[in-house]
This record gives C-alpha cells, sequence and structure tokens, in this order.
C-alpha cells in the first residue's frame, strides 16, 4: 500500500511541475524536486516518506488542506521541516496546523501560505526563469559548477540587514539581490539542485567573522563533490567579501568549520582535508617561512593583494602584528620601498588579506 501511494504521488508531481513550468522551449528547468536523494527525505521512516509525498504535493497544489493520516504533531513536525530543507521553492509556506476528529485515523494538515495563489505563481515563474543564468556552466564539472554558485552569490548579492521578509527566502536574493543566511542558503541549494550538484541546507550556530559576537542562529551548505562532502557558507564569505572575493568558507571539513560553527543537526561527515580554496591554491603556511615564501611568491608575480590562511597557531594573540611585521619585511626586501599595509583578518579561520596600498 505505501509502494502504491508513493508511486500515485509521484505521477501527481511530476504532472504539477509539467503544469507550473513557465513557457519556455528549454524543458530542463525543474521546479519542485521529488527525489529520494534528498538528504532530509533520505532521513525518514517509510511511513514517513509517504506522508512526506502527500504533504509535498498538496504544498505544490497550493491546496488549503491536505489530509494525511494521524500521527503526533511532533512526527509530523520532523516531516514538515524535512520537505522545507529539501525544497527551497515553498518560499510560500511558513507553517501548518493540524485538525482532527476523536474517530477519524486521517488528519487535516493546514498550511499556513505567505502569499495569495496568484502571488505565488507568478513568483514561482519568474524564480524558474531566473534560473537560466546558470545555464552557460550545465555541462561544466560540479567543481566549477559551485564555484560559479559561490561566485556568482559574492558578485550580485547583498547581505540584508534590514531583515525583511523575503530575505529568508529564495525571493531575497532573486527579486531584491539581497538576503540572510537562510534566504542564501536555500539560494544556493536552489541553483546547487537546478546543475544536479547533491546539496543541503543545514541550520545551527556560527560565531559571524566580521565582529567578536556570541554565536547566533545561522545557516549554510554542505555541497557533495566527486562523491565527498564538504561545508559550504555563502554568507561569511559574501560578508567577509570587500574588493574582492573571498574564499574563508568554501569546502571546508568538519574539522574547520567547527572553529566557529555549531552544528544542531545530523549530517553528512565532511572529514576531506585539504579541498578547501587556501589549501588547492598553495596559500597554506604551516610556519613563518612559509608565509614569506608565498608573499615573496606573490609580489614577484606583482600582486598587490595577497590571501593567506595560517595553520598551526597556538594563539590568536599579536598574530595580526606578526603577520603585518612579516608582511612589510618582505615587502621590503622585494620591492625595496615603503608602502602602507592594510591587514584584514579572519582570527577563527586564521585566514588574512594583506593589502599594499
Amino acid at each position: 500500500m505505501l509502494n502504491d501511494a508513493l508511486i500515485k504521488v509521484r505521477k501527481t508531481v511530476k504532472m504539477l511541475k509539467a503544469e507550473l513550468m513557465p513557457t519556455t522551449e528549454d524543458n530542463s528547468l525543474t521546479f519542485l524536486s521529488f527525489n529520494e536523494d534528498n538528504y532530509y527525505y533520505s532521513r525518514l521512516t517509510k511511513h514517513q516518506k509517504t506522508v512526506y509525498s502527500i504533504i509535498l504535493t498538496g504544498l505544490l497544489k497550493i491546496d488549503k488542506e491536505i489530509s494525511i493520516p494521524l500521527l503526533s504533531i511532533e512526527e509530523i513536525s520532523t516531516i514538515f521541516s524535512a520537505v522545507i530543507h529539501d525544497n527551497p521553492m515553498l518560499f510560500y509556506v511558513s507553517a501548518f496546523s493540524v485538525s482532527s476528529s476523536m474517530y477519524s485515523s486521517h488528519c487535516s494538515f493546514i498550511p499556513n501560505y505567505k502569499y495569495d495563489k496568484q502571488f505565488i505563481l507568478q513568483n514561482i515563474k519568474i524564480v524558474n526563469n531566473f534560473l537560466h543564468v546558470f545555464d552557460k556552466v550545465k555541462s561544466k564539472s560540479d567543481v566549477d559548477k559551485e564555484m560559479y554558485v559561490h561566485d556568482y552569490c559574492l558578485e550580485n548579492f547583498s547581505y540584508d540587514y534590514s531583515f525583511s521578509d523575503y530575505s529568508y527566502s529564495v525571493l531575497g536574493p532573486i527579486l531584491n539581490k539581497t538576503a540572510v543566511c537562510d534566504g542564501i542558503a536555500k539560494f544556493v541549494k536552489l541553483a546547487l539542485d537546478y546543475l544536479e550538484v547533491p546539496c543541503l541546507v543545514v541550520s545551527g550556530q556560527a560565531n559571524n567573522p566580521m565582529q567578536s559576537s556570541a554565536m547566533e542562529g545561522h545557516s549554510w551548505n554542505i555541497v557533495s563533490i566527486n562523491k565527498k562532502c564538504y561545508h559550504l557558507d555563502v554568507t561569511w564569505d559574501l560578508c567577509l567579501t570587500r574588493d574582492a572575493k573571498r574564499y574563508d568558507y568554501y569546502n571546508l571539513c568538519d574539522e574547520d568549520i567547527l572553529k566557529d560553527h555549531v552544528i544542531t543537526e545530523k549530517v553528512p561527515v565532511c572529514n576531506t582535508q585539504g579541498q578547501d580554496y587556501y589549501s588547492k591554491n598553495g596559500l597554506i603556511a604551516n610556519n613563518p617561512e612559509e608565509l614569506k615564501r608565498i608573499i615573496t611568491a606573490r609580489l614577484k608575480n606583482g600582486e598587490k593583494r595577497i590571501m593567506v590562511k595560517l595553520n598551526n597557531v597556538q594563539s590568536a594573540d599579536g598574530i595580526v602584528d606578526k603577520v603585518s611585521k612579516i608582511s612589510m619585511d618582505q615587502y621590503m626586501a622585494n620591492i625595496n620601498k615603503s608602502v602602507k599595509i592594510e591587514i584584514g583578518s579572519n582570527l577563527s579561520q586564521m585566514v588574512f588579506e594583506i593589502c599594499y596600498k
């Protein structure tokens, strides 16, 4: 019976996707993917997966009430959370309530829609059409696709310090070019889903690298590249970016992300090291001599902005002054003239931006 229900729901989802597609000659667009590889769906029991499918179908149809098997509020909440996490296009759903009768084996799942149906359908088409911006990398490798999505966000979006309602969903980046971490993480998943790169949204806590503040609620992504999982926090890279793009939180392993993030849910293990941006580009210094060599090589290449990440640092005390002194000494030794140096630092990740003015 459960398998029959799943087959029926999948057929309904396929039909609805076709109905909601924007008018275009390209039939490769996706709306909401019913995919057993979706991470939060995969963690549910067989019965919960059936209810997930029923809820997803009803939300696609923008039903006012959805009949589901009678479950506890806690279990329904778990399923609803999985639906929302797996499907960033559900920008129009905020919460739900449940109505049930004493003698029924089913209950009514009642979604709380943020907007009216006309607005929802209009913006579904806008979002789907927007995804064409990523067509140029559809034939590229997953590595190239991830980098393109990351850089697109840094080049086109800003962090929304006004915390508007749209900024918590994919509508923020797409309609207003601004969002908070929730909206950015959902957009990244939406884009990578479109490009068929496995990705999930992670909810937890993090320390803002631009401020010396306590942990705060935060969202980021985990991506799977060549069957290896990595943490990707586009929001913090966006906030750190000034004159040039930052990659402090690009493809980090668990050990590195946990320096300033707290994971509050079960997520895939990310234990592959050496695939972060600084490792792959020879910008890791394990000691002062390696830092000197990196700076010297970059100066000889004519660079005036040098990024470097330090390993094996026992204490952050005085580290900015030490990096500044080495940077100045290497400049004087290679360029032989005085210069003004500005040092930007992300001390939790030990990443330094050395700018010669």
